[in-house]
């Protein structure tokens, strides 16, 4: 492992093989998405993602919260850093939090999953921001599969079609990168790129977690600058 604050080039998979927190059971099913301010009146803007995202208590592996993984608190994690800033922006917004690490771990399959995300497609988004795919397997990856289930799920929560979409690359570097900045650009979808972030550790948690792949997640710091290249992105 590199210490903390160096920039790590070279192999282009080596950081993501660093995250070694299990794609399954991140959330219990029945604990997919949760809501703020469900009933307001404003906009309603949904955040899609995996343990990044919202992870939840998981002993084993030494992450006893419930926010996305490893801000120091779920004020720093980046839904909610965008969450006070949206707060400012619409007055009484509401918000979905929909975690789908499990369709990313079963793309190939993704649309039977679907019903796992029931309440989120009820929550009838005015934007969504998806922020994936680090849990979709690197090896065999197929792009053009990829790109069919992807639209199917965003089909699924935006059944009206009406919300406007924003995304971002992968945290780590991936081989899914060029497919997902392809997609977006085929679909005229705003994306904001934070693979360079994966290769600082300044932008982790190291030295705050035991497990190694909890301290490669993103700390207080790559939470701030993912919340903030989304913002940008929307603003």
């Amino acid at each position: 492992m590199t210490s903390r604050g160096s920039n790590t080039g070279g192999n282009a998979m080596m950081q993501i093989e660093k995250n070694t927190v299990d794609a399954k059971n991140q959330l219990q099913k029945n604990n997919l998405v949760t809501f703020e301010n469900k009933k307001g009146n404003g906009k309603r803007i949904m955040f899609v993602g995996n343990s990044i995202t919202r992870h939840g208590k998981c002993s084993s592996i030494g992450w006893n919260n419930d926010w996305g993984m490893a801000a120091s608190a779920k004020e720093k994690d980046y839904v909610h850093i965008l969450i006070e800033r949206f707060k400012k922006d619409y007055n009484d917004a509401a918000f979905c939090i929909c975690q789908i690490a499990e369709w990313e771990r079963e793309y190939k399959n993704g649309e039977s999953l679907l019903g796992l995300f029931e309440e989120a497609r009820k929550f009838h988004a005015d934007i969504i921001i998806l922020r994936l795919v680090e849990n979709c397997p690197r090896e065999d990856f197929e792009p053009e599969t990829f790109k069919t289930e992807l639209d199917k799920l965003i089909s699924y929560l935006n059944p009206s079609g009406k919300a406007k979409l924003f995304m971002t690359t992968s945290f780590w570097k991936h081989t899914a990168t060029p497919t997902l900045l392809k997609f977006a650009k085929e679909r005229n979808i705003p994306i904001a790129e934070l693979e360079d972030l994966g290769e600082d550790d300044s932008m982790k948690a190291i030295g705050l977690f035991n497990h190694e792949g909890v301290a490669n997640h993103p700390g207080d710091k790559g939470m701030q600058v993912i919340a903030d290249r989304i913002y940008r992105l929307s603003s």
